[in-house]
């Protein structure tokens, strides 16, 4: 038998790595939506094995090439060695470019975070695959204007210099309002990775941002709105199944997000090191049914790896037991943990799912707190999606979310820090300045809701959502106790962001093209008049709103 080199044949795809947040991640949630039954519920992105992924029923457009959501949207894949299964394949060559007229509107973007004036983002480059082992190569490079703003009045300064810190939380979290006052380049590995693997197993080295839980806009815990932290991971590529058990997906990592350039609190400069798991199970008798936990650790190193770090993810949940076993606060290792719980229920006959997540910020003395209090320093999501048939369309879906991270009324007896910070990890949950978990501020609540209707190749929505700004810094600094008044603190000046969008997609194959256009009303914008009681009441004070619009455009091609 010859021995041909780069023969180069097409072949049928292998294996594609579908990056969280994309075209092809949007388009499988869909196809899970109007399947009869999946053996994967989107808990643990991103997905990592296409043909591993079952998606049954869909009525009789799954598979029709003529619609951009079900097409097969893969890469071709070629064999550059005829006699060993290794195959190649590009990734999708993704071009966007983002506007934003007044002030910065980011979120869920992964590397990139668009300020003010013109974002140009690309993403491109290709893997290499095998039954045992795939090289995925997708860098994120982005280059972002950053153009001046009004800034908000809670902003540090030092020696009437700017700090470029989080409003109204300062050096508590390494997570700047604006990365500085000039243009800058990132570039950024994105959904990069070496891993090996076997069945429903793999592990290796990454650097792509993850998606934990069920969560459409705010996942809690883990979502790419922060460039990926460097990490090892081990864990499933689909759902593992263990006879009479049920089913069972996982992730465990270990890695050290990096610091921005603009964080000067305390612990610049210190390795901070992550420890994180995911895990969700499915009982044999209610596959649709996913239950799930997360748990995340951040440590700073003391004098390099130990390995006991990777160990503390068994440390106990009750602080109680944690101080029994290693000693008091003062004497042990700086860190901080973060854990959530979720549910996701798959509802076939209705083409729907329902989610929701429990969140908490650092332990329970023990199990009497966690009963007594289980609201202390706890953030909560839920939503449903669903798809609906109606004439002219091939179908519309919607979304409604609630995501409340404000804190909760237990800061009158009892202390509540903003959520993602902690006084020992001064950084936070964050890579590289942008936060891990949902893409809000701390202290935040959201109410979104999402409408797209569906047709052919063209996709076209528009969504409407209420942002509550660090309500959290709201209720502190606008209280009764700082008011004359003894009967009403600042019940006016809340930071409000209304948001409406649009948004469309034209999907001939192989290009793509995306749009959106989104209007922001800022209401109370920059808290400028904080603490201004005296002859002030809700009929004549100074608004300070600010309009924002963000168009966006890009393009997709898949090979």
């Amino acid at each position: 038998m010859a021995f041909t080199i780069f023969s180069f044949i097409p072949v049928e795809t292998f294996s594609q790595i579908v990056p969280v947040g994309s075209l092809q991640d949007e388009q499988l949630r869909i196809q899970a939506l109007l399947s009869d039954s999946t053996n994967y519920s989107f808990v643990n992105r991103p997905v990592t094995n296409l043909n591993g992924l079952e998606i049954h029923g869909g009525g009789n457009f799954l598979g029709d090439p003529t619609r951009w959501w079900s097409r097969k949207m893969e890469s071709s894949e070629y064999s550059p060695l005829d006699n060993l299964d290794i195959r190649v394949g590009l990734n999708p060559l993704f071009l966007q470019n983002t506007l934003n007229t007044r002030f910065p509107y980011s979120e869920n973007n992964g590397a990139a975070w668009y300020g003010r004036g013109f974002n140009t983002e690309i993403q491109a480059g290709f893997y290499i695959t095998s039954p045992y082992f795939t090289i995925n190569i997708y860098p994120h490079i982005v280059h972002q204007q950053n153009e001046d703003f009004l800034y908000p009045r809670f902003i540090s300064t030092r020696s009437g210099e700017v700090r470029y810190l989080a409003e109204g939380i300062g050096n508590a979290l390494d997570a700047p309002f604006r990365f500085g006052p000039d243009p800058f380049t990132t570039i950024d590995l994105g959904t990069s990775s070496i891993r090996l693997h076997y069945r429903e197993f793999e592990t290796g080295l990454t650097t792509e941002p993850m998606w934990w839980g069920g969560a459409v806009q705010y996942p809690l815990i883990m979502s790419n709105n922060a460039p990926g932290i460097p990490h090892f991971f081990i864990g499933t590529r689909e759902a593992f199944r263990i006879p009479y058990f049920g089913y069972v997906q996982f992730r465990w990592i270990l890695g050290y997000p990096e610091e921005s350039d603009y964080f000067d609190g305390i612990g610049q400069g210190e390795t901070r090191f992550t420890n994180a798991a995911n895990i969700a199970y499915s009982p044999p008798f209610f596959k649709n049914l996913t239950l799930g936990a997360s748990r995340v650790y951040h440590l700073y190193e003391e004098d390099g790896f130990d390995f006991q770090n990777a160990l503390v993810m068994f440390d106990p949940l009750r602080r109680s037991s944690l101080v029994d076993r290693q000693g008091p606060d003062a004497t042990r290792q700086r860190r901080n943990q973060t854990a959530s719980v979720y549910m996701h229920l798959h509802l076939p006959e209705a083409n729907a799912e329902v989610y929701g997540e429990f969140f908490r910020e650092d332990h329970s003395f023990d199990f009497r707190d966690l009963f007594v209090q289980p609201h202390h320093n706890s953030a909560y999501s839920f939503g449903f999606q669903k798809i609906s048939h109606v004439p002219w369309f091939d179908f519309v879906k919607s979304n409604l979310e609630f995501t409340n991270m404000t804190n909760t009324q237990l800061r009158q007896v009892r202390p509540q820090a903003f959520y993602y910070t902690h006084s020992r990890i001064r950084h936070g949950h964050t890579s590289r300045g942008q936060i891990l978990g949902a893409g809000l501020e701390p202290g935040s609540n959201s109410q979104f809701f999402s409408f797209d209707t569906y047709k052919d190749n063209v996709k076209a929505g528009f969504f409407a959502q209420r942002i509550a700004v660090n309500d959290s810094f709201h209720l502190r600094e606008g209280s009764a106790a700082n008011n004359p008044s003894p009967n009403f603190g600042d019940y006016f000046r809340h930071r409000i962001d209304l948001n409406f969008g649009l948004n469309f997609l034209y999907g001939p194959g192989p290009f793509y093209i995306n749009s959106s256009l989104v209007w922001t009303r800022a209401y109370n914008y920059g808290r400028f008049g904080y603490g201004d009681f005296d002859g002030i009441n809700i009929t004549n004070y100074d608004h300070f709103d600010r309009t924002n619009i963000q168009f966006q455009i890009g393009i997709t091609y898949i090979l």
